[in-house]
């Protein structure tokens, strides 16, 4: 956890499970996170769910604040948030270099 931490939620999967989940095919994907309050589903879509699933969404988020250590996000880090863009990866064909 502690090496993914400063990655900002950023790793590469090369198994799209969602897809494929009895065979690991399909090209890698950048996957990222959620990186601030507001990103995730709605606050009522949360509560609904909490009183469906006898969770309690603050709770989790208190405990799981002394998880791993604070630390600034760097500039730059997350330009998917400023410009709407991100990196993806194709499945090309291509010749073999022998």
């Amino acid at each position: 956890m502690l090496e993914l931490q400063q990655t900002y939620g950023k790793t590469i999967h090369t198994w799209a499970i969602d897809q494929y989940p009895d065979l690991p095919l399909g090209p890698p994907s950048l996957m990222m996170s959620y990186t601030g309050d507001g990103q995730g589903p709605p606050p009522d879509m949360a509560e609904a769910r909490d009183a469906h699933c006898g969770m309690d969404t603050e709770a989790k988020r208190r405990l799981r604040a002394g998880y791993l250590p604070h630390y600034e996000k760097v500039t730059g880090s997350d330009e998917w948030e400023r410009t709407g863009q991100s990196v993806t990866f194709e499945a090309v064909e291509s010749e073999i270099r022998q």
